[in-house]
């Protein structure tokens, strides 16, 4: 192994461990954020409740459908880079990012047709909080989308250098996986 290939190695290596040790500080944030919440509604059965009528479900049911084909969009961009191929890397990223994008626009619709504002007990302000960090969340992947698509334009990636492409997509990916808990928090239990 040459020296390039042992620092590219140790590289991946650090970013690797880095992005774990993210994840799982995230982790400890939403799952603090969504216990809170569930303890709150579970133990108040009074206060303010999201019903889930099927009619009610759509918009989120909607929204979640548009953040898990946007992280199927994102994987296979970056099997595409593994291949080889620029342009499927490019399109995954695209889709994934406008899928993002419209993932916040129907967070957006969510917040304002609920009926609940930030200050509604305690009840509302975790549900806000948690929504709204997780749009945060949410609109910092489509950052790093961004960078990775302009990037991939720029010729920045190869099969055997593509780091930052799975980086994003981990953090694409471990963004819905958080939100299909939240959507059963949420909304289901």
């Amino acid at each position: 192994m040459t020296a390039v290939a042992t620092a590219d190695a140790r590289r991946q290596g650090i970013a690797r461990t880095g992005m774990l040790a993210a994840l799982a500080s995230e982790t400890v944030f939403f799952g603090t954020l969504l216990s809170a919440y569930l303890f709150m509604r579970l133990d108040q059965p009074g206060w303010l409740q999201i019903t889930a009528t099927p009619a009610r479900l759509i918009l989120p049911v909607l929204n979640t459908s548009v953040l898990v084909v946007s992280a199927l969009a994102v994987t296979l961009g970056e099997r595409a880079v593994a291949r080889g191929s620029q342009r499927g890397l490019a399109a995954g990223l695209a889709a994934a990012l406008v899928l993002g994008l419209v993932f916040v626009g129907g967070q957006i619709l969510e917040f304002s047709s609920n009926g609940m504002r930030p200050g509604d007990q305690a009840f509302g302000g975790v549900f806000f909080t948690l929504m709204g960090f997780h749009a945060l969340h949410v609109l910092a992947g489509v950052v790093l989308l961004g960078i990775n698509l302009v990037r991939t334009r720029l010729g920045d990636f190869s099969p055997a250098r593509h780091i930052a492409v799975t980086m994003g997509t981990w953090f694409w990916v471990y963004v819905t996986a958080v939100w299909l808990a939240m959507f059963v928090g949420l909304y289901l239990i």
